[in-house]
């Protein structure tokens, strides 16, 4: 079925350079969806097409609350790229901005949202190229939702690209940064802070910047010192001279704003329980809210710090690992800086972690090298849990904060329910046996270490795990590991975490012996050339004899009761060569 037959396209909502936009129904669920077909300038490239199978897919698994989510994409039957995404219904932010429908503290609700949209998918190197008010809905709820996250992102220069197309520029001439328009190979993360800033001077002024904008302070007494400053630095001309990330940007908004953006009804609710907390900290953000608790973003009055405090009510689970692990340090832990209880409401406080967490970063499968250093780190910290009698019980990748340098920090032990009620985890990582142990959270461990190097959750059939393409094309070892830590039989699990470290550990150093760096050197002297020469010789001679070895061994010409046990060693010992030939 094309894909016009697997959706109907009803009406016409929106078009520009890039794109047509409909309102369109896709018939399978009855239910409507946005339809962007790309033009047909940017569709008859053949490396174009190429480019937009490889990377949509990684742009339909953006999954954050200010981006509208791509639940499909295909090619018509003529050839052009769509992308169909969720229909959102809402006010378009240009029309918006021309209605001046919105107040100072919401128009900096807004600029924050945007931002910590971008934020999120510049985790995942996906640059937007095209932020504009024209691409984000405002919806019902006053939730921020961005367009068009990476419609311009698969364009993004790589090896494969032509000299030709590197040199294409996309974007809105109005909204683009001043390197844009040198193609597509001089665009960054950098360049959808220019146009962030754009947006926001928009927004605040109701006024596009001029070649030498005014100060934003002109345009209203609102406009603070802070804001005006922050602003004006994401329009600069010279990339190196705004602000190093979007996450820097959404921080200093933050800061700036003091927590004037919440509404009043949200800084009630953050009151409750937490009156102690007001005359020393300064409420910036509510972070989440659910059915378990709150989470919310405070700056310290006196040291500007800033820290999370998460308040859980009607449950008091957690209290207790809190309790002791504020008195134990581990550099994979983070660091709890104090917890109370008052009747049914308990509060944990801890630093601000700006790298996120794990579960941010698993759009695609990790690379070997990058997921042992992570896997190295859980587990030490999770062994440092278990060595002080702390079990986790709900260990989970969004329960795996991030810094910014890639530093792991495990939270939230003993906390039964999770915060996240409507992600897609689900109940993948925990043990299928309802016990509560060390052995439960080797269980999730494992769960966590197939889904990371996979890019899928561990599926079981009649209680065996799954061995997908992807968990099969890794080594051996890390097979193995995973498998036994996955086991429906407890006994065949590793026992300890510090175990599991162990044989992590190996696997490190097989990586590191494999990468040969060579010296540059010109020149060789005539010693080394013919000392190289004799070690070919003699590894091929080495290999010849064990081929004739293992020849004799499986025709049964050779050996007798040992016979299995050295089959299975001259085989070992034949592959391990392999990598030094």
């Amino acid at each position: 079925m094309t894909e016009e037959g697997r959706y109907e396209y009803l009406e016409k909502i929106g078009e520009g350079g890039m794109a047509t936009v409909y309102r369109g129904m896709q018939r399978s669920l009855n239910r409507p969806v946005a339809i962007k077909v790309l033009s047909a300038t940017l569709s008859d490239n053949p490396s174009v097409i190429k480019r937009f199978e490889r990377e949509s897919l990684i742009i339909a698994r953006l999954n954050h609350p200010n981006i509208i989510h791509v639940i499909d994409r295909g090619v018509t039957s003529k050839g052009r790229p769509i992308f169909v995404m969720e229909y959102v219904e809402g006010k378009n932010l240009a029309d918006a901005i021309q209605s001046q429908m919105y107040d100072f503290n919401q128009k900096v609700d807004i600029a924050i949202q945007i931002c910590k949209g971008v934020a999120y998918a510049h985790k995942f190197d996906v640059i937007h190229r095209d932020i504009k008010p024209a691409n984000v809905i405002i919806d019902k709820e006053g939730f921020a939702r961005l367009l068009d996250f990476g419609i311009a992102s698969f364009f993004k220069a790589d090896k494969d690209d032509q000299p030709d197309e590197t040199q294409l520029v996309l974007g809105t001439e109005a909204y683009m940064a001043p390197e844009q328009y040198k193609g597509i190979a001089m665009t960054s993360s950098l360049s959808d802070i220019y146009s962030i800033g754009v947006v926001m001077y928009e927004l605040f002024s109701g006024q596009l910047p001029s070649a030498h904008p005014v100060p934003l302070s002109a345009y209203g007494q609102d406009i603070t010192p802070a804001l005006d400053s922050l602003v004006m630095k994401c329009i600069e001309i010279d990339p190196k001279k705004r602000p190093k990330s979007v996450e820097d940007v959404k921080t200093q908004l933050l800061l700036a704003m003091k927590g004037q953006h919440i509404a009043e009804e949200k800084v009630n609710r953050a009151g409750e329980g937490l009156a102690a907390i007001k005359q020393k900290f300064g409420l910036l953000d509510v972070m989440q809210e659910d059915q378990h608790g709150a989470v919310y973003l405070y700056e310290d009055k006196n040291s500007h710090k800033l820290l999370v405090i998460k308040k859980r009510t009607n449950s008091l689970s957690g209290f207790r690992e809190a309790k002791m692990l504020h008195n134990l340090k581990h550099p994979n832990i983070l660091n709890i800086l104090g917890s109370s209880k008052n009747g049914s409401v308990f509060i944990i406080v801890m630093p601000y972690i700006s790298g996120g967490s794990l579960q941010d970063r698993m759009i695609e499968a990790f690379e070997f090298q990058p997921f042992i250093k992570l896997a190295i780190q859980i587990s030490r910290g999770l062994s440092f849990a278990h060595q002080n009698r702390i079990l986790h019980g709900n260990l989970r990748p969004s329960n795996i904060l991030l810094t910014a340098d890639m530093q792991v920090k495990l939270t939230d032990f003993g906390l039964d329910e999770h915060y996240r009620v409507r992600s897609r985890e689900a109940n993948w990582y925990g043990d299928r046996q309802p016990q509560r142990d060390e052995l439960a959270d080797i269980y999730s461990l494992g769960a966590i270490f197939f889904h990371v190097l996979t890019s899928a959750p561990p599926a079981f059939k009649d209680g065996v795990l799954v061995k997908t393409k992807a968990f099969v094309s890794l080594s051996f070892d890390m097979q193995q590991l995973i498998s036994r830590m996955l086991s429906k039989y407890r006994e065949d699990r590793p026992q300890s975490v510090e175990s599991i470290v162990s044989e992590l550990l190996p696997m490190v150093e097989e990586q590191k012996t494999q990468i040969k760096v060579l010296p540059k050197k010109k020149k060789q002297s005539v010693d080394i050339v013919e000392e190289n020469k004799f070690r070919k010789v003699n590894w091929l001679t080495m290999l010849m004899v064990v081929m004739l070895i293992m020849s004799l061994v499986m025709n049964g010409l050779l050996l007798s009761e040992y016979d299995v046990m050295i089959k299975e060693w001259l085989f070992e010992y034949f592959f391990k060569l392999i990598p030094d030939l």
